[in-house]
């Protein structure tokens, strides 16, 4: 019982370091500044071995192997984990780890961000050979939005990512990403709602975690900086208040981006029987005006996220989902005065609110007559 509990209070940490040529391999703790748990001698065939043993109820650990301050694997460990990495002194980003999923992650995480470097420099490269040639201002222009597109495909993707793995610590590394010129991916105010998702997600499975505590206190300073009266300001001045918000996918959505279509703007909850009984009587009319010009966009007062998708599955439901998951806190809310659920509003092609809080027959004539 003993070495029972011994092994799944530790990690083993195995593999081979290629053209290691006798060097100094150090197993340390990504900390700042880094804390160095053990060293190992690399033989002529560069193999290593490594034991580490976690405090008791201890959280996933971030490790770093590096010969010579040159990093060749970035870890995420956990207790019982029986870890292989092969790697190479000459060419450290190809590295390979199995046995661990959370190194995994963060393998796929430093790839990304190899890739998005590499179109970056590719960029970078044509623009400096434009020097004092005729066409440089033309296709600078070109350059800047290549990088732009650069940029915000990298943030989907990692947007997906901590999504997709938001019970993994892989995605409080996500979140943090910097880009090569040291400018941080996440930040702006409209980034806050992801801080709070990898935050509650977290928390659940390891309560206390100074991770958690780190993503909460991001998360109130970017709630805090938010201009909410800027969002009031502009929905006097508007007909329609425009909102923005991400999709099942992390996709934000618009409903600006609906104009020229007849819109329902429509506010539920998938705790609320009532307003998930309301989908019902949406989904045959969707169906049946769709093909005319006719949109759901449809805000969820959620709060889990869980919740919310196993509905939109469960119901069927193909329109615009989108939800920040802040409940009634989502400032839509605030701008459209919502004060109960259901609640909707009618929007047509001009951009113009032409109903409030319709349903049935109502709904539907009303619908017709802006189409």
């Amino acid at each position: 019982m003993l070495v029972i509990s011994c092994g799944k209070n530790s990690v083993t940490i195995k593999g081979n370091v290629a053209n290691a040529n006798n060097g100094l391999l150090e197993l340390s703790v990504n900390t700042t500044p880094k804390i160095l748990i053990d060293t190992v001698r690399l033989d002529s065939l560069g193999k290593f071995s490594f034991k580490y043993n976690f405090k008791k109820n201890s959280f996933p650990v971030f490790f770093t192997l590096s010969v010579a301050d040159k990093s060749l694997a970035s870890l995420l460990l956990e207790p019982g984990e029986r870890v292989q990495v092969e790697t190479d002194i000459k060419n450290p980003a190809a590295y390979r780890v199995s046995g661990s999923e959370g190194s995994q992650l963060l393998k796929e995480l430093n790839d990304k961000m190899l890739r998005t470097a590499a179109s970056v420099d590719s960029a970078v490269r044509i623009f400096n050979k434009l020097e004092n040639t005729p066409e440089k201002e033309e296709q600078s222009s070109k350059i800047s939005k290549d990088l732009a597109n650069i940029f915000t495909k990298h943030k989907r993707d990692l947007i997906r990512f901590v999504i997709k793995n938001s019970k993994s610590y892989a995605a409080y590394t996500a979140i943090y990403q910097t880009l090569p010129n040291g400018i941080g991916v996440f930040g702006k105010e409209s980034d806050a709602l992801y801080f709070k998702l990898l935050a509650d997600s977290l928390e659940k499975k390891y309560p206390r975690s100074p991770y958690v505590l780190q993503l909460r206190d991001d998360y109130n300073r970017l709630i805090k900086t938010s201009n909410i009266q800027n969002l009031l300001d502009s929905a006097e001045e508007t007909t329609v208040p425009d909102v923005s918000l991400p999709d099942p996918t992390g996709k934000q959505v618009s409903l600006s981006s609906l104009k020229g279509k007849v819109v329902l703007l429509n506010f539920w909850s998938s705790k609320d029987k009532v307003t998930a009984l309301n989908n019902n009587e949406l989904l045959p009319l969707y169906e049946k005006y769709r093909s005319e010009g006719f949109e759901i966009y449809q805000i969820s007062l959620d709060e889990d996220r869980e919740s919310w998708l196993q509905t939109i599955n469960t119901q069927k439901l193909t329109w615009i989902n989108v939800c920040d998951f802040m409940g009634a806190k989502t400032y839509p809310v605030k701008i459209y005065n919502i004060t109960k659920l259901p609640a909707n509003y009618l929007i047509n092609r001009n951009y113009e609110i032409v109903g409030k809080d319709l349903s049935g027959d109502k709904l539907e004539e009303k619908i017709r007559e802006n189409l």
